[in-house]
């Protein structure tokens, strides 16, 4: 089974049309209760919320940082 991410919980409040924008894919979805139940195989922050053709745009971009943090809630030791 693979690992799946949600959307920042916020999005739910919306409700608005709400397009999701990743890299140049847009999904649109009737409101933010509806962007929030899709899953993503990828960790996506929130990069950017603008208005858009009278709905609410958001622009996700990948978490680079998703292993930064291990099973424990510790954040990993840098060495450099």
């Amino acid at each position: 089974m693979a690992l799946t991410y949600k959307i920042s919980s916020f999005v739910k409040n919306i409700t608005s049309p709400v397009i999701v924008l990743i890299g140049n894919k847009e999904t649109e979805f009737q409101n933010g209760s509806a962007a929030y139940e899709k899953s993503y195989d990828k960790n996506y922050l929130v990069a950017e919320i603008r208005a858009k053709d009278n709905k609410v745009c958001i622009v996700l971009k990948e978490n680079d940082k998703t292993n930064d943090i291990n099973w424990i809630g510790e954040e990993q030791a840098s060495f450099f």
